[in-house]
């Protein structure tokens, strides 16, 4: 401890943190968080140790968590997940899924797929027709002047 105490401008390597928490360099995240957990008995400064040498322990610990936690990282966005075809229907899923545990998200979940299953064809048939609706009228309209031009000029 007091070596890495005086090696304040040299960076900490994965075997100092190792050397440092009592444990090998290859140890598993649960092996790494018992050996911190058992020194911070020790060294934290509310139960006598020195703050410095509690911060050396934090940082001993982060390094050797640090590729755990960029694999992690990394395999996350290697699996990430894509938009779907249908990005509305993430919504309902994500109720559906959380209501299976909390059932009192069940009537979000159901009124969440009947929009999606039954409001969104409706808007779209209304939406056309009213379209329609305005449509022809105006292409109608548009004919009678095209014809009364040419009839009046």
């Amino acid at each position: 401890m007091e070596k890495l105490l005086r090696r304040r401008t040299c960076p900490m390597t994965r075997q100092d943190a190792a050397d440092l928490l009592g444990i090998p360099v290859n140890a598993p995240e649960n092996v790494i968080r018992q050996a911190y957990r058992q020194q911070c008995w020790r060294l934290h400064p509310d139960g006598g140790g020195v703050a410095s040498q509690f911060r050396l322990l934090t940082k001993a610990r982060d390094i050797l968590l640090a590729d755990t936690l960029e694999s992690e990282t990394a395999r996350h966005d290697r699996t990430a997940k894509t938009p779907g075809l249908f990005p509305l229907w993430s919504y309902p899923l994500r109720v559906s899924k959380a209501a299976v545990h909390n059932p009192a998200l069940r009537l979000r979940a159901v009124r969440s797929w009947i929009v999606v299953v039954i409001g969104l064809p409706f808007v779209y048939i209304v939406a056309k027709e009213l379209l329609m609706l305005s449509v022809i009228p105006l292409f109608v309209l548009f004919i009678a002047l095209v014809i009364f031009r040419r009839l009046f000029s």
